[in-house]
């Protein structure tokens, strides 16, 4: 009596339809859910890059990312920004 039950796996198609979080890239349309545009012709900062920008800590930057005050990508093992989602921070909108 252990496969008493039926265990239902996704097929690859619908695992392929899920939005992947932590990017916001929306695999269905090809495109970022948080308006972000891989041909974008904006500069991109790193986590360092931003943090020299603004001129604070890196826990801060973190921080004020987690808590949705700055909005950012994770690419890899760090965090991308667009120069004008900096300058809106720092303009206070």
């Amino acid at each position: 009596m252990i496969n008493d039950h039926i265990v239902q796996r996704r097929s690859g198609e619908d695992r392929r339809k899920k939005n992947d979080r932590r990017s916001g890239f929306d695999r269905r349309n090809g495109s970022f859910a948080n308006d972000f545009d891989e041909f974008s012709e904006e500069n991109v900062y790193t986590t360092k890059e931003a943090c020299e920008y603004l001129k604070i800590s890196r826990p801060t930057y973190l921080k004020y990312i987690a808590e949705g005050r700055i909005r950012a990508i994770k690419v890899g093992r760090g965090w991308r920004t667009l120069k004008t989602e900096l300058d809106r921070f720092l303009r206070g909108d």
